[in-house]
C-alpha cells in the first residue's frame, strides 16, 4: 500500500524480481504464444526474456542515441498485427517520453508496460514512473536505487489487471 501510495498508484504487488514482475505484467495483459510485444534494443536481456517466457516474440526497437530509451519514432513501423503490447524502459531512472508511448499504444489498441527497474522516483511531467502505462515492474535488486537485496514490485491502476 505504501509503495502504490509512493507511485500515485491503486494497486502493488510484491514479487520475487523484476523479471518476474514483467513476466506477470506481460501474461495478465494477454501476452501469449505467437503474440509479438516492442521493447526497446538497449536495456537489460531479462526485458526481453520476459516477453520470450510468455510464447510471445520481443520484437527490438532502436534506442534514441541522445536519451538511449526507445526511440519512439521509429516504434510504429514494428507494430503488426501480432503486437500486443509496447514495453518500455526508463533507461538509467530516465523516463521515455511516455506521451508519444500512449498515444501510439491508443492508437493500435496495446497495452503499454514500463520497465521502471531503475526509475524509482523519477517523474515524467509531474507523474512517477510506474503511473504512466497500463502496468508497471520495479527492481529492488542490490544495484538498483531502492534496494531490498532482491526482488521486484507490479503496479497499476487497473483493478482488473
Amino acid at each position: 500500500q505504501r509503495f502504490s501510495q509512493y507511485i500515485g498508484a491503486k494497486h502493488s504487488i510484491a514479487v520475487n524480481s523484476c523479471t518476474a514482475a514483467l513476466h506477470l505484467s506481460l501474461h495478465v495483459s494477454g501476452v501469449g504464444p505467437g503474440d509479438e510485444v516492442i521493447v526497446p534494443n538497449f536495456t537489460m536481456i531479462s526485458t526481453a526474456l520476459s516477453v520470450c517466457y510468455t510464447g510471445a516474440i520481443p520484437v527490438f526497437v532502436e534506442a534514441d542515441p541522445k536519451t538511449w530509451n526507445i526511440d519512439v519514432d521509429k516504434i510504429e513501423e514494428k507494430i503488426t498485427d501480432k503486437t500486443k503490447a509496447i514495453l518500455v524502459v526508463h533507461i538509467f531512472g530516465n523516463p521515455c517520453d511516455m506521451n508519444a508511448v500512449n498515444e501510439i499504444a491508443q492508437k493500435y489498441d496495446l497495452r503499454t508496460i514500463e520497465d521502471a527497474a531503475e526509475a524509482h522516483g523519477a517523474e515524467y511531467k509531474g507523474i512517477k514512473a510506474g503511473a504512466l502505462s497500463d502496468i508497471a515492474a520495479f527492481s529492488f535488486y542490490a544495484n538498483k536505487n531502492l534496494t531490498t537485496g532482491e526482488g521486484g514490485m507490479v503496479v497499476t491502476q487497473n483493478q482488473e489487471l
